[in-house]
């Protein structure tokens, strides 16, 4: 396994559930020159990801969230056990993860990083405050990936030494 995915999630329809998907854009534009990530935009996640999960150490699902503050950014550990198991027509992350250890023997460390929003309802552009709170969704990504990175090299590092 090798490198970094993120998936950024959404419906581009419903207001801001889409923040997912504009974390994503932004992301895929400051990661382009780097060969180590991947940036992925879907509207739903579906098994068929699961071949790419499991090629990466990494794993950062970007979403909209309607628990909490509106504005809030979270950063939760993905754990097997929290998934709804079994393949169905819509997954969340961890299922996802799940997948991925069944089909192909390999479950990579997964975040799930997201903005609560405002509104849900019918519309196409994001809240101002989604705007407003979409470069913290950004920058603790980034974080995550810089972090990892240093982890996975002292990793490296350190099983040279022995």
């Amino acid at each position: 396994m090798s490198g970094t995915l993120i998936l950024g999630y959404g419906s581009t329809l419903r207001g801001d559930d889409a923040v997912g998907l504009h974390a994503a854009r932004e992301l895929k534009h400051q990661f382009r020159d780097d060969p180590e990530v991947e940036v992925i935009s879907c509207h739903q996640l579906t098994v068929e990801l699961a071949d790419d999960i499991s090629g990466s150490d990494l794993v950062i699902f970007l979403d909209a969230s309607c628990e909490g503050e509106a504005g809030s950014v979270r950063c939760e550990p993905i754990s097997l056990e929290s998934g709804t198991g079994g393949f169905t027509h819509q997954l969340d992350p961890a299922s996802l993860v799940a997948a991925a250890e069944q089909l192909y023997g390999e479950a990579p460390q997964a975040y799930r990083v997201t903005l609560t929003g405002w509104p849900f309802e019918l519309g196409s552009k994001l809240s101002s405050g989604a705007q407003l709170r979409l470069p913290e969704l950004v920058r603790r990504t980034r974080e995550l990936v810089a972090s990892h990175r240093k982890q996975f090299s002292s990793a490296a590092a350190t099983s040279r030494v022995r």
